[in-house]
């Protein structure tokens, strides 16, 4: 290889790497996680979606593979959590659904993997509405006294901080499918270990609307919109995306529709907190 194939070839990986700064962000905690028995189904489901992500940055995988494969990934996790010796893993908004838990685990979990990698395109957004739902995650653990899923939120939050230092306006690396994707299968497997479907459900609120609201189009639509003269953005158009609603009509500046963003799933999260601790 000549001095230029040598100077492209790192120019080429140098920019993986700032586009796809997820894939050092996964393999980094899941060498860290703790090796306990009953997150085994956990981690495999967690590499898995982080590798379906990696895929994605460097293949640009077709949505139904992309939704196929962590559904594949996440069954160990089913076959734990139905195996609870406890008997509460299939409780389904205060519901036992028994053995159709076997489905709904994976299907949830994918849907919040997918899901959470819509809701991204802005520095610093998808980091910040992770440590946020995160945090959330923390207060509810202590608030019922239930803390299996610190296991995987903690060393995942620590990770989120460190990643924003790099990622908030203006952004150095951007994490990629291979972090969007693992944080929220992560922070959804987090809520059913803690027996926290319900709660969690709301958590992913913001990611459930994006969701629709890309429906509508087709999954066509992207959460851009057009860079000004003033630096701000602006959207003209049909409504695809919750980035869509704030851009619409008064342009707004990328840090002040992030922290709009980030506003909305501190709201939620506050509220989830409090309704438990209120308490019947």
């Amino acid at each position: 290889m000549g001095q230029n194939g040598a100077r492209r070839c790192i120019s080429t990986v140098w920019q993986y790497l700032i586009l796809a700064g997820g894939t050092a962000f996964f393999t980094t905690l899941l060498a860290t996680r703790w090796m306990i028995r009953r997150l085994r189904g956990t981690k495999m489901f967690g590499r898995g979606a982080g590798f379906v992500g990696l895929l994605d940055d460097l293949f640009n995988l077709r949505q139904r593979v992309k939704a196929a494969l962590p559904f594949l990934f996440a069954i160990p996790l089913a076959t734990a959590i139905y195996r609870d010796p406890r008997g509460e893993g299939t409780t389904l908004f205060y519901t036992d659904i028994g053995a159709l838990i076997l489905l709904v685990v994976p299907f949830g979990v994918t849907s919040a993997a997918n899901a959470t990698n819509m809701l991204e395109g802005f520095n610093g957004l998808g980091a910040g509405l992770g440590i946020i739902m995160c945090l959330s995650m923390v207060g509810l653990a202590f608030v019922t006294a239930n803390l299996t899923g610190l296991y995987l939120v903690l060393p995942l939050l620590g990770a989120l901080v460190a990643f924003l230092v790099f990622n908030r306006y203006p952004a150095k690396i951007f994490p990629g499918d291979s972090m969007t994707l693992f944080v929220g299968a992560t922070i959804a497997a987090a809520a059913i270990m803690a027996h926290q479907k319900t709660l969690g459900a709301v958590l992913f609120i913001p990611f459930i609307l994006e969701f629709a609201l890309k429906a509508r189009g087709h999954f066509k639509a992207q959460n851009y919109g057009t860079l000004n003269d003033n630096g701000k953005l602006s959207y003209h158009g049909p409504v695809e995306s919750l980035s869509h609603v704030l851009m619409q009509g008064n342009s707004i500046r990328e840090p002040h529709l992030v922290a709009v963003l980030w506003a909305f799933e501190a709201v939620l999260g506050a509220a989830v907190i409090l309704w438990v601790a209120a308490g019947p």
